[in-house]
């Protein structure tokens, strides 16, 4: 009997052994896929190629009105007027394939369309809501990039006002809600987030030299403002 028992207990430790070995082989593989090289994430793009990857983005803005014409502000005079203006923007980066961005292609390298809305306030006036659809290019190729991240801009579009803007009334009499748009905006951000940019730029409103029959009466602001690019 003591034999058959023998002979029991060495069967059953041979049916037995193999369950052990995998047991102990399967960390051994796991630990194996888990020193496997990580590949690092690509850099983000530092030109125009950043507005195709996230085409959109948001803004926030902040600007001080200026009494100067903007000719005078460009040879750098300015005398501040009691209003500014807060504005929050959308922007969409036309595809590569849009027949308007391949006309202009390669002497703009991006187009983006945006609808601003903006709050005037003053001393001398009430609040007023301000509207600016705008189609602008955008050059973002500059070899200082890899430093900081930069692009310059220019929009033309138009700008409605729920009321005429008190610096406007004081310029010239013959005044619209209705006017040109015009702005003027240089992005800096870091290389290494360049989705988040810094915006410095000049919002103008104008009659456009008698174009929307409103005179030659216009109103200049000048600011920062913060942009997220998404997509």
């Amino acid at each position: 009997m003591m034999q058959y028992k023998q002979i029991l207990m060495w069967l059953i430790a041979c049916l037995c052994w193999p369950f052990p070995l995998a047991a102990i082989s399967a960390p051994i593989q796991k630990n194996r896929l888990s020193t496997a090289p990580i590949i690092a994430r690509a850099p983000y793009p530092q030109d125009q190629q950043l507005y195709d990857s996230y085409p959109f983005a948001i803004l926030y803005y902040y600007g001080v009105t200026s009494s100067d014409a903007l000719a005078r502000m460009f040879e750098g005079q300015f005398h501040r007027y009691p209003e500014h203006i807060q504005s929050i923007e959308l922007t969409h980066t036309l595809s590569q394939e849009n027949l308007l961005r391949r006309l202009v292609n390669p002497l703009v390298g991006v187009v983006q369309v945006s609808a601003n809305v903006t709050l005037r306030n003053g001393s001398n006036e009430h609040t007023i809501y301000e509207f600016d659809p705008y189609v602008e290019g955008r050059w973002a190729n500059f070899p200082w990039n890899h430093y900081v991240n930069t692009s310059f801009a220019i929009g033309e579009g138009i700008s409605y006002a729920t009321s005429v803007p008190s610096l406007e009334k004081k310029t010239n009499e013959n005044t619209k809600r209705l006017l040109n748009y015009l702005l003027l905006e240089a992005t800096f951000a870091p290389p290494s987030h360049p989705q988040w940019q810094l915006v410095a730029r000049i919002h103008h409103r104008s009659g456009a030299y008698g174009l929307y029959h409103a005179g030659n009466t216009g109103s200049n602001n000048i600011g920062l403002g913060i942009r997220y690019l998404f997509d």
